[in-house]
């Protein structure tokens, strides 16, 4: 697996997680924004996202390069709330 080449902010993770232990059991696609050319896309498995034991690699579909994210943080990840005023 590569070094982090590029970050990116998740916008939306569809994962399919054991509601006893929270363990991630299947990840379905991810919606994410890169940080380097702030390009808004969803990745899937094989177009985007790669699979790895350690780790899901996701990569930015206009080539700006790829971030690894570990299951805990997928698992932990939460939408963030919009402040009302």
């Amino acid at each position: 697996m590569l070094a982090d080449s590029c970050q990116f902010e998740l916008l939306d993770v569809d994962a399919l997680q054991d509601p006893a232990s929270g363990r991630l059991l299947h990840l379905y696609s991810l919606v994410a924004r890169c940080l380097c050319c702030e390009t808004v896309f969803k990745a899937e498995e094989g177009q985007g996202l790669v699979s790895h034991t350690a780790a899901r690699v996701v990569r930015c579909p206009t080539g700006c390069g790829q971030q690894a994210f570990k299951p805990a943080l997928l698992r932990a990840w939460q939408p963030q709330r919009v402040a009302q005023a």
